[in-house]
């Protein structure tokens, strides 16, 4: 396997008698075995201060040879006003040798150099030092591989100046590398966490996010923390405003922000190789009361548009809008009424790589006790959405659906559960039809032997809603009589989407609610993240079509290595629920990935986390 290996380094002095490496690092102080770094001029020593300086690959887990991809350059230290640096790339056999070429695609901020040998180094310009920015500054490059494909190094290293004009006392130097795998191509498509929460204490948060790599080879996640405004977000436990996650073949990873320290709040940037997939937790903690937890799937980086069902009708519905792009963006938000009226309307200004959150009332007054669609929309550029769902002391995510009508077919809730009392379930579909015209919607119920649920709320086995055009309708089964559980298939016309709610109620308890996204009805292969580490994972299948089916299960711990495996038999329309360490007991304890496959047929699959009074509804990865 071939080998990319990047380093970068970057020196800047401020004072009168060397202020001309303000406007650029000299060559050959990139931190180059057999060359100089920032020291020369600065002094010190390298990696002594509390920042740190890291080089990545952006939106690419490796290169191709003869390829494109862009590099991005992170200093961080909490003390610096004004920055700069010096990335240089060279063979890995031999380091004196140059490595491809750069292209520079920020002449602000950015600019080229070449030594000796047409070695080339990228530095900062004058306005690339950024004199008195704080925290953190970020340079990005685009650099095109050899077209032999050999293994490359790039070194990084960086000076955190304090602006104070003098070199040396109060600068500090850094240095990093990286090895990145060449070979086979590997894509990256990037991901967002759009809300990153942590701190606080009570009220405070928790984040974190969840990766599972179902390749046979190990995989590397960059993960990029930003601010409200756009600047780099430190999150202290991961050592900076950058992580890089290396996730084993089959395994999986956790990266935490506890709640620890002041409450702080920006968004996350998830590249993702082929193969990697996840989601978000968001835990919140308040003295007195039961941890809430939800979990939150990742919205893409390149949609102009986004849908979200809200219930404001006695809940309240909040937004997180995050811009992953690097110029600013406009986003038109407009409400609609469960008829498919306007409520209103309204534009959030985001700047680059910003963020906004809000109550979706208080940025819309009309929505305030409606039930309804709400739709974000910029004409350049995209915007990545995540709506929160909050009632009582519960909340939970609501999936905001991306861009593009939605396709008719049936759609499937593995589990349809009411009555009971205490403890005891309430389940309600929302539905929310985005065509012009009115469509009708069919639900039809089944107990988990495959015959007919009557559900008493809704007058029989099945019922048939009428959503109008831009409406939403709400088809519920309260918790009244005894306990019942089974599933539901949806119907949907084009045009038409929707997800569940479950409700649990218990005596001397507040209420907790998980939001569940409907799944496919013709899958054959499925994939949960699990966390039994302290926690409890339940999932339930259904089997979506006329003939029994053999469910496969297969686990894996968080290395990859086999768990256990079991199987499950299904009737012709049936289900079954069960706690997963019950059906594969060396899961107790563990942290990692179950996969659901049938040789032939289909099963739908749903996951829900338990931990203490709360529980959330855990994602199904159809493959």
């Amino acid at each position: 396997m071939k080998k990319l290996i990047l380093c970068a380094a970057s020196a800047l002095v401020i004072s009168g008698t060397a202020s001309a490496n303000s406007t650029g690092a000299p060559v050959g102080s990139a931190g180059v075995p057999g060359e100089g770094t920032c020291t020369d001029c600065h002094g010190g020593t390298p990696n002594t201060g509390p920042g740190r300086i890291r080089v990545a690959l952006v939106d690419a887990a490796n290169y191709a040879p003869g390829g494109k991809v862009r590099l991005r350059v992170t200093l961080e230290d909490p003390a610096a006003a004004r920055w700069g640096f010096n990335l240089t790339a060279r063979t890995t056999s031999n380091v004196n040798n140059p490595a491809g070429t750069f292209t520079i695609t920020d002449a602000t901020n950015t600019r080229l150099n070449t030594g000796g040998g047409n070695i080339q180094y990228v530095t900062h310009t004058s306005a690339g030092t950024r004199r008195g920015t704080s925290g953190s500054s970020s340079w990005e490059v685009e650099w095109t591989g050899p077209q032999s494909g050999e293994s490359v190094t790039f070194f990084v290293a960086g000076n955190a100046a304090n602006n104070d004009g003098q070199s040396g006392s109060g600068d500090r130097i850094y240095t990093h590398s990286l090895d990145v795998d060449s070979g086979s191509v590997t894509a990256a498509t990037t991901r967002i966490l759009s809300q990153f929460v942590f701190g606080g204490g009570s009220p405070g948060f928790y984040t974190g996010i969840y990766l599972h790599n179902t390749g046979t080879s190990p995989a590397a996640v960059n993960v990029s923390f930003y601010n409200n405004d756009g600047t780099p977000l430190s999150v202290p436990s991961l050592g900076g405003a950058t992580t890089l996650a290396s996730v084993a073949a089959g395994g999986v990873v956790l990266i935490e922000a506890p709640n620890s320290g002041p409450l702080q709040q920006g968004w996350a940037k998830v590249e993702l190789p082929d193969g990697v997939i996840g989601y978000g937790v968001f835990r919140q903690s308040v003295a007195g009361r039961a941890d809430q937890e939800a979990v939150v799937p990742f919205a893409g980086s390149n949609s102009a548009r986004s849908t979200l069902i809200f219930d404001d009708a006695g809940l309240t519905t909040a937004v997180a809008v995050a811009n992953p792009t690097e110029s600013a963006v406009t986003v038109s938000a407009t409400a609609k009424s469960n008829s498919g009226t306007v409520l209103g309307t309204s534009s959030i200004d985001l700047p680059a790589r910003g963020k906004a959150a809000f109550n979706l009332a208080g940025n819309i007054s009309g929505v305030a006790g409606h039930r309804g669609s709400a739709e974000f929309s910029v004409s350049s550029g995209a915007a990545s959405v995540l709506g929160l769902r909050f009632g009582g002391e519960a909340f939970t995510s609501i999936p905001a659906f991306e861009s593009g009508p939605a396709a008719a077919g049936a759609r499937v809730l593995s589990q349809f559960v009411f009555g009971g009392g205490s403890p005891g379930f309430y389940t309600a579909i929302y539905l929310h039809n985005t065509g012009t015209s009115s469509a009708a919607v069919t639900v039809s119920f089944f107990n988990n032997d495959g015959t007919p649920l009557n559900v008493p709320a809704l007058g029989g086995t099945a019922t048939t809603v009428n959503v109008a055009a831009g409406g939403v309708s709400l088809v519920e089964a309260p918790n009244t009589g005894a306990l019942q559980q089974g599933w539901a298939r949806i119907d949907l016309p084009s045009g038409v989407l929707g997800y569940g709610v479950f409700r649990q109620s218990v005596n001397g308890r507040a209420d907790q609610e998980a939001v569940v996204p409907l799944a496919g009805s013709a899958s054959a292969r499925s994939t949960l993240i699990f966390d039994d580490a302290g926690l409890t994972t339940a999932v339930a299948l259904a089997n979506p079509t006329d003939s029994p089916v053999t469910v496969s299960i297969a686990a894996k711990s968080n290395s990859g290595a086999a768990l256990g495996s079991s199987t499950v038999n299904l009737p012709a329309r049936g289900k079954t629920a069960f706690n997963l360490r019950a059906n594969i007991p060396a899961v107790a304890g563990q942290r990692g990935s179950a996969d659901f496959t049938v040789s032939s047929g289909a099963v739908s699959v749903l996951g829900l986390r338990f931990g203490g009074e709360a529980f959330t509804s855990i994602p199904a990865t159809e493959r």
